[in-house]
Order: structure tokens, then C-alpha cells, then sequence
């Protein structure tokens, strides 16, 4: 190629020369260099920023389903990927303390009856005169507090199913997709100890790694699209403004509204848009190029090429959106700039 380059320019009239700004290229030396041309486009959107990122869950739509009693598992009724109902039993764990618990239950109940049956009787008393106002107030402080406490026990009975004679059942809290299970038959759970997870509606978000330098450039509301998956797009629905210790990044959080093949865990490379200044342009992001005065494009004519210099609005993975003295109907080269750029500075 650079022998070639070299020919090319023994070959260019003297008169071109100094024609400068102008490079002179004919449509055979364009073929022979390789230099493709795109379209200069007026941006309805501003590329911002591109970033790699990875698709999770919605925050709130993974629910993780915990043994609220310690044991031993013994099945799992339930696999990933597979629906299950708000009810249905997805594992099965061999458990001493549920019978404990049952237990406790029982007096939970026992005592929120009685001190239900006092308050009602210290209300009679206080309502013939017999006994004090205060009287009636501590027993009904009693009574809720009996009422709170088999609230509770009932929340958490309410979890599992006691089908199993040693042990118990943990129940779906909400209907869903299984996503992810965090044990296996055999293993020890300790109480409240993650079993699984359940993903209970079918949404998608992506989570970026903002650089410093494009902080305060994203914002909500602004549009993120999913290189090299058409139709995958979603909005910007935060953007951290502080880096954290360890990545050196701001955390970016979009909300998928199109997500086509996408699944979650996978890692993807964003772009992040907004609406475009006026006046401005979007062009392929090779098209720029870096000159010792600045960036420019070289912007196809009738004898060749100008370098005509353009200011950087932003850059996305594929296209940077730029300013300059350029028009709608202007190509610029978009590859075989190393030959251009190599002339332009001989100029």
C-alpha cells in the first residue's frame, strides 16, 4: 500500500499541489486507496458517550426466596428457566426447628387470646366504673403486642408448608421465572439464607460503567441504544456523579423498552444519545480525523478532498456528531484517511 501511495503521488500534476487545501485524488487513485465515502447526516440525536455494560433484571423484579428456618435440602422441586405459581412449593429441606416454630406459633396464639379476653374484660370494669381508665390502656398495650408477635410468626409460617414430616416446604412468594439457584440437594441453610431467585416480571435493564469524563454529560431521559443489536434501545433512567473506589466509573442504570435477543448477564456495549445541538451533524466515527490544529473530515469535492475542521459534540461507538462548515449534501471519507492524512500534512 505505501508503495502504492508513493506512486499515486509522483502521479499528481504539479498544479494540484498547490492547490492546497484541496487534495487532489482522481476516481481511480479514490479506488486504489480505498477510500470510502458516507454521508454527512443532520443529527436528530447526539452520540454522548459509549460504554460497556452487562443486562440485569429490573431492580425491583428479582425476588430472592429465602429458608426462613435452618436445615438441610433434601429436593429441589423447581429448576431454572421454569414458571412457577405464588404458592407452589419449589424446595423441599429437612428442618427440626419448623417443628420449634410451630410451637411457638401455637403459644403466640394462645397468648394473643387471652390478653385479648383480659382487654375486653378491663373495658367492661372501666366502662361500669369499677376499675380505672389505665387499667383498660395497659391491658390493650398487651393485647397489641400479642397481636404483633403472632402477626409476625404467621408471616413467616406463611413461607413454607409443614407437608413434610421432618421438615418443610418453601413456598413461591410471587408467581415468576425461576433465574438462579443458590444451592444444591445436600447443602446446610442457615436461617433466612438465599435459596433462590425469581425474576417475577419479564424486564430488562442495562448497567454501564460511566467514565469520569462523561459525567454530567448523561442524564436521565437521555436514549441508549445496544451496538450490533438491531432494535435494542431503552432510556437512560440514571446516572451516578460520583466514582466508585474500585472501577473508577460512575454507575449508569437504562431501562430496555426494546430488547429483542438480549438476555440477562450479558455483556453489551452502549451508546448513550441525546437530542442533537442545531445545526449539527452525525458522520461514521473513522470519519475524524486528528490533526496537529484539531480534528478534522475530509469532505469530498469535485477535484478531491478538503480537510475542513469540524468541533467533536460527542462520540458513539459508530458515529460522532460534530459542528463545521458542512451541508446535508456533503460526503466525507470514512476510510483510507491514513493516505489523505499523510497528504494534507505535506500541505
Amino acid at each position: 500500500m505505501h508503495r502504492t501511495f508513493v506512486c499515486l503521488l509522483a502521479l499528481l500534476p504539479p498544479a494540484a499541489a498547490a492547490a492546497a487545501p484541496i487534495v487532489v485524488i482522481t476516481p481511480q487513485q479514490q479506488r486504489q486507496l480505498r477510500i470510502r465515502l458516507a454521508p454527512v447526516r443532520p443529527a436528530a440525536a447526539q452520540a454522548t458517550v459509549s460504554v460497556l455494560g452487562h443486562v440485569a433484571p429490573a431492580p425491583d423484579s428479582r425476588l430472592p426466596v429465602s429458608a426462613p428456618f435452618a436445615g438441610t435440602v433434601k429436593s429441589l422441586l423447581r429448576l431454572e428457566g421454569q414458571t412457577v405459581r405464588k404458592g407452589e412449593a419449589v424446595a423441599a429441606i429437612s428442618s427440626g426447628d419448623m417443628r420449634s416454630a410451630e410451637a411457638r406459633q401455637q403459644g403466640f396464639a394462645a397468648r394473643y387470646r387471652s390478653t385479648r379476653a383480659a382487654a375486653d374484660r378491663a373495658k367492661a370494669l372501666v366502662a361500669e366504673g369499677i376499675a380505672p381508665a389505665s387499667r383498660a390502656e395497659e391491658a390493650n398495650a398487651e393485647a397489641a403486642a400479642a397481636a404483633a408477635d403472632l402477626a409476625a410468626s404467621r408471616r413467616v409460617m406463611g413461607q413454607v408448608s409443614g407437608s413434610e414430616a421432618s421438615g418443610y416446604q418453601l413456598l413461591a412468594p410471587q408467581a415468576g421465572h425461576i433465574a438462579a439457584i443458590r444451592v444444591a440437594v445436600g447443602d446446610q441453610v442457615a436461617a433466612m439464607q438465599p435459596v433462590l431467585e425469581i425474576d417475577t416480571r419479564q424486564e430488562l435493564w442495562v448497567e454501564g460503567a460511566l467514565p469520569a469524563s462523561a459525567i454530567g454529560h448523561v442524564v436521565a431521559g437521555d436514549t441508549v441504544t445496544v451496538d450490533d443489536v438491531p432494535g435494542a434501545r431503552g432510556t437512560v433512567m440514571a446516572a451516578g456523579t460520583s466514582i466508585d473506589s474500585r472501577t473508577r466509573s460512575a454507575i449508569l442504570r437504562a431501562r430496555l423498552t426494546a430488547v429483542t435477543t438480549l438476555v440477562s448477564g450479558q455483556t453489551v456495549r452502549l451508546s448513550i444519545q441525546r437530542r442533537a445541538a442545531a445545526g449539527s451533524f452525525n458522520v461514521p466515527r473513522a470519519a475524524v480525523v486528528e490533526m496537529k490544529n484539531g480534528p478534522v473530515v475530509f469532505v469530498a469535492r469535485a477535484r478531491g478532498f478538503e480537510p475542513v475542521a469540524v468541533q467533536v459534540l460527542g462520540r458513539g461507538a459508530a458515529d460522532a456528531t460534530i459542528t463545521g462548515r458542512l451541508g446535508a449534501q456533503d460526503r466525507v471519507a470514512a476510510a483510507g484517511l491514513s493516505e489523505l492524512k499523510a497528504v494534507s500534512a505535506q500541505d
